[in-house]
C-alpha cells in the first residue's frame, strides 16, 4: 500500500532566473545562484556580457557550458571576442582575454563555438530577453538590428533611453547600461547593476518577479 501522500507530492513550481551582465566576475555568480536557491528544475538565462572586463572570465564560460538548463543571448563584450577569434585575433598579451585564452588552452576554441551559438534575443511569452534593448520605433524584434539589440542606449536621433519610449506588449529584459540599482519600469527591468565597477550582480527571478542582488567583493574596474 502506498504512503497517503505519495500520490500527492507537492513539486516546486517551474523558474527562470535571469541574470544581469556577469563580466567575468565568477564568484559573485556563485554568491547568486547560491542566494537563488538554485534548483536543477530552473531555467537560467543570461542577458549577455557573460565574459571580458572581470576577474575569472574562463570560469564563467566554463560554468557556462556545462550548464545545461543556461541560455544566453549575445552581449557587445561577448561579440566583440567572438569577432576577433573568427578574424584569426589572438588576444593583446597580458590582458584579461590573454589570460581568459591561456586559462581555456584547448578548450578556447570550443568556447568560442559555443558564444556563437548563442542568438540576440530570447522570446518567453510575455517576456522578452536582449542584452541592450529595442529600437521602439520598429514593431517587432525580428527586424531589430544586431547592433541595437546588443548596444543600444539613446536611438539615434531620439533624446530619451529607448525604454522610456518603448511601448511594446511585452516586458523587455535587458542588461548592457550599468547603474547602482535595478530599473524597474512596467514594460522594461534593467539587470546591470554594476558588478565589475563594485556595484551588485542581480538576478530576476520569475515568476514571481523578484530580485536577488549579492554584493561585488571588490572594484575590479573603474567605469569609463
Amino acid at each position: 500500500m502506498s504512503h497517503p501522500d505519495s500520490d500527492s507530492q507537492i513539486t516546486a513550481p517551474k523558474r527562470t532566473i535571469i541574470i544581469g551582465d556577469v563580466h567575468g566576475c565568477f564568484h559573485e555568480l556563485k554568491k547568486l545562484l547560491e542566494a537563488v536557491e538554485i534548483r536543477p528544475s530552473d531555467e537560467i538565462i543570461s542577458v549577455g556580457d557573460l565574459v571580458r572586463k572581470g576577474p575569472d572570465s574562463a570560469a564563467v564560460l566554463r560554468w557556462a557550458m556545462e550548464t545545461p538548463n543556461l541560455r544566453c543571448v549575445l552581449g557587445n563584450h561577448d561579440a566583440r571576442l567572438l569577432f576577433r577569434w573568427l578574424e584569426g585575433q589572438k588576444p593583446d598579451r597580458g590582458s584579461a582575454d590573454w589570460e581568459m585564452h591561456r586559462q581555456l588552452g584547448d578548450s578556447y576554441n570550443d568556447a568560442m563555438e559555443y558564444i556563437r551559438s548563442w542568438p540576440l534575443y530570447i522570446e518567453m511569452g510575455e517576456f522578452l530577453v536582449v542584452h541592450a534593448g529595442l529600437d521602439p520605433r520598429v514593431s517587432t524584434v525580428r527586424l531589430q538590428s544586431p547592433h541595437d539589440l546588443m548596444t543600444i542606449r539613446v536611438p539615434d536621433g531620439m533624446h530619451v533611453p529607448w525604454y522610456e519610449a518603448y511601448t511594446g506588449e511585452q516586458v523587455v529584459v535587458f542588461g548592457h547600461w550599468a547603474r547602482n540599482e535595478p530599473l524597474i519600469r512596467p514594460k522594461t527591468i534593467g539587470l546591470d547593476t554594476s558588478c565589475v565597477y563594485g556595484g551588485h550582480l542581480t538576478a530576476l527571478i520569475l515568476p514571481e518577479r523578484r530580485l536577488i542582488s549579492v554584493a561585488a567583493e571588490k572594484v575590479y574596474q573603474r567605469k569609463d
